[in-house]
């Protein structure tokens, strides 16, 4: 088992848990399991606080969802909240905020069918003619719409300030995460299209800053 981790700044600084074993990856991204179910890493301890905060993102998946949506076609970004790519994107959107808030209560990372539907995100927004900008856009939207429900939630349960700023840099990290494992997949694809175009497909040049 491979095992990355995906936080913007080391572990040690500020644990999420109380008990891991050496080389968990603190990131709901980053722990890469070759199985379709995701498991609890042994001897995994999350803080009381933890728990609790993450079961309340758990229970506004469907409201973060939601006003990603909404931003989406604020920011003149409507490709993003209807038509075929909407229910995708939408899909994909569940999926990561899901996923944060389980590693944040069990530690369990994603599964290989979990970053495999990222992938064919990419994919379909490629084979859609949707532009790169427009995916990193969508992440952007994901992240400042989780980050905003996570200050609202840990005011309401008076979270520490450890916690919060665990699960901040998670939201931060996974995003950058996941738009750099649908960018990959984004590109792949259009190298294929290039190929049986009978032409070459130039690469994307893709922004390596981090998320701010």
């Amino acid at each position: 088992m491979r095992q990355t981790t995906v936080v913007d700044r080391p572990v040690h600084e500020r644990p999420i848990a109380r008990r891991a074993p050496r080389g968990l990856p603190v990131g709901a991204f980053g722990w890469e399991r070759r199985s379709s179910s995701p498991a609890a890493p042994e001897r995994f301890t999350a803080e009381p606080g933890q728990i609790v905060l993450g079961q309340a993102l758990a229970a506004r998946v469907a409201e973060a969802t939601r006003m990603i949506a909404d931003a989406a076609v604020a920011t003149g970004r409507p490709e993003l909240a209807s038509g075929r790519f909407a229910k995708p994107v939408h899909d994909l959107h569940k999926l990561a905020t899901r996923a944060i808030a389980r590693f944040l209560v069990t530690g369990q990372g994603t599964t290989e069918i979990e970053r495999n539907f990222i992938g064919r995100v990419g994919v379909m927004a490629a084979v859609l003619g949707l532009s790169f900008t427009t995916m990193g856009e969508s992440y952007l939207l994901w992240r400042d719409a989780n980050l905003r429900i996570l200050n609202e939630e840990v005011k309401r349960l008076g979270t520490s300030l450890a916690v919060y700023d665990a699960a901040r840099r998670l939201i931060r990290s996974s995003a950058e995460t996941g738009m750099k494992r649908m960018a990959q997949a984004y590109e792949d694809q259009m190298q294929v299209v290039g190929r049986r175009q009978g032409g070459t497909a130039l690469p994307l040049h893709r922004p390596e800053r981090r998320l701010t």
